[in-house]
């Protein structure tokens, strides 16, 4: 979470002061003006005279204001754009001033009375602040009392703030926090914390997403204690392609602060494994040129990237900012700027912002929905080049099939064409799977020899379910084993591996004929499918 370097700069004690500064918001998302939220903590009602705002460079005069006793008064420039902006309780007072234009990065607001006396101030400095969310000042609720403290953090409310209502940050005795549910690799997250004062018991907590309901208990919890569940999205029922859900999270908790019981996000979910995979890298581009990561679209369903994520084994994420709609079996392209539209149609890129940096000696390139959550990934090194190409420079890794496995090696190779790549158009190099419903191996007969052109050969396969555990094998034509090429891998409906013609020690075979043997086992109901084909190595 964005951590928040606040220093509080007080000149008259807290406890002593019956008008404090309580929320600033300096960086509000766009439509929302900035404001100053201060608290009345007297008993009775409290009427300011021509006192001043300030900031660190200018003040303004608030004429006449009137709060009531351990009322909240909002500041702002413009008040119904904040009231279009936020709710706001009715019994919030909120008075429309110049207010000084607050620095959203460092800067200090005061409160000063008519005769420019300081009653209160604060300075904050936003290091690595979340944009639209404000700054509260910490406090404790004793019997519907608060008394302030010298801290500052980031709110924690649904709404990103909490104008004209008390703190998040201020504690009550009961008080469960739950978490809006985060995206993992392969999972979803959530976290319970005790925020409160006392120990709260084991309470129910359920995922609603998609019409499923996923139920657990938490623990006991001490105050300041985070209980965490990570659901697999393997617990889940997904439809096969990338989707939007809802995702709301719900606790039983009968605790002081009821609105932060439950919580709702909004998340991305991936397709079903290998129907979504990136084809081909451009890592070193040729002057003028740039990097691109190409993706194909195995699914049924047009997929926009807009927002998908391309991450780097530094971890710099590098996000799609543009609409880019791929059609079934078709590809679009992420790329580092816009010279990619030099070699791709219009709608078939988007460009990636912070630009792709892939190192292409050696990097980690994983393909993620907007919400996070891994697609595909592929160890990019330079030596999957072709051993014969002279220079890499400008030339692009391709697969030989898209529904390859992207981080098996023998599943890519040296763009052959001319230009140096293929982005958004079918590989120069792909060798079309079969489609039939029988496996197949293109090109049959090929040579073991990794110095001639069809030193490798692509096995693929159509099997009839959506998920299943495989494993793909070669045999001689008397059942003896050569080698495993799949051992208990997780597979989609179509795929493909790729092989060099080796056996398990990696000796080059004799030529002769072979047997490819696939078996499935459903994911959904342990039904078994078996199948092979033939695969000739020839000299």
């Amino acid at each position: 979470m964005t951590r928040l370097i606040l220093s509080l700069i007080i000149s008259v004690a807290t406890s002593s002061a019956q008008l404090i500064i309580t929320e600033v918001h300096p960086t509000p998302s766009a439509g929302e003006p900035e404001w100053v939220e201060c608290v009345n903590t007297t008993s009775r009602s409290l009427v300011l005279r021509d006192h001043l705002i300030c900031d660190t460079r200018t003040c303004v005069r608030v004429d006449l204001l009137e709060i009531p006793a351990r009322g909240l008064v909002v500041l702002t420039r413009d008040a119904s754009a904040l009231r279009e902006s936020r709710w706001l309780p009715r019994d919030a007072v909120m008075i429309e001033v110049a207010l000084p234009s607050l620095n959203n990065t460092t800067d200090r607001v005061e409160v000063r009375d008519d005769d420019s006396v300081l009653i209160d101030s604060m300075s904050y400095d936003v290091r690595r602040h979340v944009r639209g969310r404000s700054i509260e000042r910490a406090g404790d609720d004793r019997n519907g009392t608060v008394t302030y403290a010298d801290a500052w953090s980031a709110s924690l409310a649904r709404d990103s703030a909490t104008c004209g209502q008390q703190n998040s940050r201020v504690t009550r005795e009961h008080d469960l926090y739950c978490s809006q549910a985060t995206a993992l690799d392969d999972a979803i997250l959530v976290d319970v914390r005790n925020v409160g004062r006392s120990a709260m018991p084991s309470v129910s907590i359920e995922i609603q997403t998609g019409g499923e309901v996923i139920r657990a208990m938490t623990g006991e919890l001490d105050s300041e204690m985070t209980w965490t569940w990570k659901v697999p999205l393997t617990d889940l029922a997904m439809k096969g392609g990338p989707e939007e859900r809802l995702v709301r999270v719900v606790t039983s908790a009968e605790d002081d602060r009821s609105v932060n019981d439950t919580s709702d996000v909004m998340l991305t979910f991936p397709p079903s494994k290998g129907t979504v995979l990136i084809n081909e890298v451009l890592a070193d581009p040729l002057s003028g040129s740039c990097e691109y990561v190409e993706v194909w679209n195995g699914t049924t369903d047009t997929i926009d990237l807009l927002g998908w994520i391309i991450e780097d084994a530094s971890g710099l994420r590098s996000i799609a900012t543009g609409s880019c709609f791929v059609l079934p079996q078709e590809f679009g392209v992420l790329a580092s700027d816009t010279s990619i539209q030099r070699r791709v149609e219009a709608g078939g890129w988007s460009i990636v912002r912070p630009a792709t940096q892939i190192n292409s000696t050696t990097d980690m390139l994983v393909l993620r929905t907007p919400s996070g959550f891994v697609v595909d990934s592929m160890s990019y090194t330079g030596d999957r080049h072709h051993a014969l190409l002279p220079s890499s420079k400008g030339v692009s890794l391709e697969k030989l099939a898209p529904p390859l496995l992207s981080n098996e090696l023998l599943s890519w190779t040296s763009s052959g064409d001319l230009s140096g790549g293929t982005p958004g158009r079918p590989n120069s190099m792909s060798q079309a799977p079969g489609l039939d419903g029988r496996m197949s191996a293109v090109p049959s007969p090929f040579s073991s020899d990794p110095g001639r052109r069809n030193s490798t050969t692509v096995i693929s396969w159509t099997q009839p379910f959506l998920q299943a555990i495989a494993r793909v094998g070669i045999r001689r034509p008397d059942g003896m084993f050569v080698t495993d090429l799949l051992n208990a891998e997780f597979i989609s409906r179509e795929g493909g591996v790729v092989w060099n013609g080796t056996d398990a020690m990696g000796q080059r075979l004799s030529p002769g004929p072979y047997v490819v043997v696939l078996e499935c086992v459903d994911a959904a109901s342990s039904a078994v499918y078996r199948d092979r084909c033939l695969v000739i190595i020839g000299e």
